[in-house]
């Protein structure tokens, strides 16, 4: 298993680490968005397709008075330890301070893993950014995590017929005006699309 693989990870050498530590990371790829799961949707998102949309909305941010580079390893970084400490959703009724903590430990596993790398600790920094929420960037960040997820709601309205109304009442917490420009376009063709 992949906790007996992270205790292990004193012994192994830093080639060793990364390939645990990429293997680890890869497991985004097989973690699927619980919030889809719970509503039956036949083929949810994993974590991984997540984060990469994610990065793609930064990469497009027309801001230029924001850190677009740091934002898009931002959007790549936030959800990584989830690969082992899961994907939470509301529904589980799990505190954010448990959340964090479980997700803080997995990013601390990981870390262990490559001891000194600046690669890691830059992953490890710019999740702590994202969950301390006091930079514009991690704001920014924040904003296309609920923009993607209404993105990917959009398409799932369509695919699976269902009616997913619940994830766009992220609509209202959007900050940035980009954001909310294309929530709101995306409501607009919701609306067109029912009619």
């Amino acid at each position: 298993s992949f906790c007996t693989l992270l205790e292990e990870a004193a012994t192994m050498t830093s080639v060793d680490g990364t390939i645990q530590l990429l293997l680890t990371v890869g497991e985004c790829k097989a973690t699927l968005r619980q919030g889809w799961v719970e509503n039956g949707i036949r083929d949810p998102e994993s974590v991984a397709a997540h984060m990469h949309r994610m990065s793609v909305l930064c990469m497009l941010c027309p801001d230029t008075t924001l850190d677009r580079d740091r934002m898009i390893k931002m959007a790549l970084s936030h959800d990584v330890p989830e690969a082992i400490a899961g994907d939470v959703t509301p529904a589980m009724k799990v505190s954010k301070d448990a959340k964090v903590a479980k997700e803080r430990k997995g990013m601390q596993s990981m870390a262990a893993l490559v001891p000194g790398s600046d690669g890691v600790a830059l992953m490890a920094a710019l999740w702590e950014e994202y969950e301390a929420q006091e930079t514009r960037e991690s704001h920014f960040v924040r904003d296309m995590d609920l923009l993607e997820m209404m993105l990917q709601a959009f398409r799932y309205e369509a695919t699976d017929a269902k009616d997913l109304s619940g994830f766009f009442s992220a609509v209202p917490r959007l900050q940035h005006p980009w954001a909310r420009e294309i929530a709101e376009r995306l409501l607009t063709l919701r609306q067109e699309r029912a009619a």
